[in-house]
């Protein structure tokens, strides 16, 4: 008999495409929690009311699509397409680059300042994976208790819809407005650490960072990387991530910050390479 390495979460969504989630119990003996709630309403309005039950609902995975608001303005906030991100953030970014060369030029008369620029980038790029590690791993993995219904909302919203709905391609990118927010309230960190002349050129790094771990993300859900890539290792590990080791690999554009904090997910060796199809999106 031939020992199956597929995790609950695996045989909760195989039972999802098989039967169309449409019974209460697969073979395997995992309860349909698909009842606890009603997919044709709004559901953060529900998810406080699964209780003890929601995480494990939440980390049940389905391939459905979600609304999260009834009024069209709040959903419209929450549904981001993977290209508005560079749109909006590449020309933010650069001009925020651009004003922090003036600033550096300004404060220290050096008139041709490209090897401090490009060390105070590079070096907000790298600020940014660990600030990628803390949000996904204290913030965005924490487990509010069934007593809890305001942390479950604020859990659900911030990241636990996208684990229940991993497939869906508007909400695997961080929308602008909650992204202003995070990028403002680094900024006021940043000034208190570092000096004028120098902020600007750590801040537009980050946000560069942020971009291309964006970026990562979407490609891990829906690209198809060749056997042997980079690439092909990452998305394994995020899908490690999602189906099986939820406290775990937290990082997506890296797996360093997981190695230094011991949260690293060791990929066994397959004995045939996976051969994934690219996804075709409603966003594309």
């Amino acid at each position: 008999m031939i020992k199956s390495h597929h995790s609950k979460s695996a045989f909760y969504l195989l039972r999802e495409y098989k039967l169309g989630g449409r019974d209460e119990k697969n073979n395997n003996g995992i309860d349909d929690l698909e009842k606890l709630v009603d997919w044709n309403r709004p559901m953060l309005s529900q998810v406080g009311n699964l209780g003890s039950k929601y995480n494990e609902w939440v980390t049940s995975p389905v391939d459905r699509h979600l609304r999260l608001f009834e009024n069209s303005f709040l959903e419209s906030l929450t549904i981001t397409p993977w290209y508005v991100v560079p749109i909006v953030w590449i020309p933010v970014l650069s001009y925020i680059i651009y004003r922090g060369i003036v600033n550096y030029i300004d404060v220290t008369r050096d008139t041709s300042p490209v090897l401090p620029t490009v060390f105070y980038v590079l070096f907000g790029i790298v600020l940014w994976t660990f600030i990628e590690y803390s949000l996904h791993r204290w913030v965005f993995h924490l487990e509010p208790s069934g007593s809890s219904v305001l942390l479950i909302y604020f859990h659900f919203a911030i990241h636990g819809l996208h684990h229940k709905v991993p497939f869906d391609s508007t909400r695997l990118v961080f929308p602008p407005v909650p992204a202003a927010l995070v990028v403002y309230i680094v900024y006021t960190i940043l000034k208190v650490i570092f000096s004028p002349s120098t902020v600007l050129l750590v801040l537009g790094g980050g946000i560069l960072g942020y971009v291309i771990y964006d970026m990562i993300h979407f490609y891990l859900h829906y690209g198809a990387p060749e056997e042997g890539t980079v690439l092909y290792s990452m998305k394994r590990y995020h899908n490690q991530h999602h189906f099986v080791h939820h406290s775990s690999g937290f990082g997506i554009s890296n797996m360093y910050w997981d190695k230094i904090f011991g949260t690293v997910i060791t990929l066994r060796k397959l004995a045939f390479g996976i051969r994934w199809e690219s996804e075709k999106t409603n966003s594309s």
